[in-house]
């Protein structure tokens, strides 16, 4: 396996990992910060499995039906990997503003342990975002920038839910 699919492969690992995690305490503690934080895991799943299978077709040596090469497919697999982020990102605005609307007050209990979670996560996404830029950097890989991109914008939200949870907690 080449070392832009070893790194991808762990993005995968990663995200299904941190989709449990976020699911499973943000149902537990009603923070709707956590559950939007699960389904744009669910996208960073979906976009890091078109990166793995990307990053292998795009290694692919020149053939008759593809003269230059299969290298396109990593620049394919960033626009889905975009056209995915916008998509759920929409969901989520929907569902927060539906929230904002119908419900008076809604109840977040922030406990210790989706703090912990949150402290994991974005230890999780610091490590990624490093993996995936410097594979990129080494390899010049246009899948794996984007995915550094996307893994920085998910770090981002991260840290907007801890602090979202610590003002709960307050």
């Amino acid at each position: 396996m080449s070392p832009q699919r070893r790194t991808a492969l762990w993005s995968v690992l990663a995200a299904g990992a941190l989709i449990a995690l976020k699911l499973a305490t943000g149902l537990a503690t009603g923070s709707l910060g956590l559950v939007s934080e699960a389904v744009h895991s669910g996208t960073d799943l979906v976009a890091a499995l078109l990166t793995f299978f990307a990053v292998g077709v795009a290694g692919r040596p020149a053939d008759p039906g593809h003269q230059y090469g299969h290298g396109k497919a990593e620049h394919l697999a960033a626009l889905a990997e975009a056209t995915f982020l916008v998509l759920a990102s929409l969901a989520i605005v929907w569902r927060a503003a539906t929230r904002l609307v119908e419900s008076g007050h809604a109840t977040v209990r922030a406990e210790w342990y989706a703090l912990a979670v949150v402290g994991v996560v974005i230890a999780v996404d610091l490590g990624r975002t490093a993996a995936s830029a410097r594979a990129a950097r080494r390899h010049g890989s246009a899948a794996l920038s984007s995915n550094a991109l996307h893994f920085a914008s998910d770090l981002a939200g991260s840290v907007a839910v801890l602090v979202g949870l610590l003002l709960a907690r307050a």
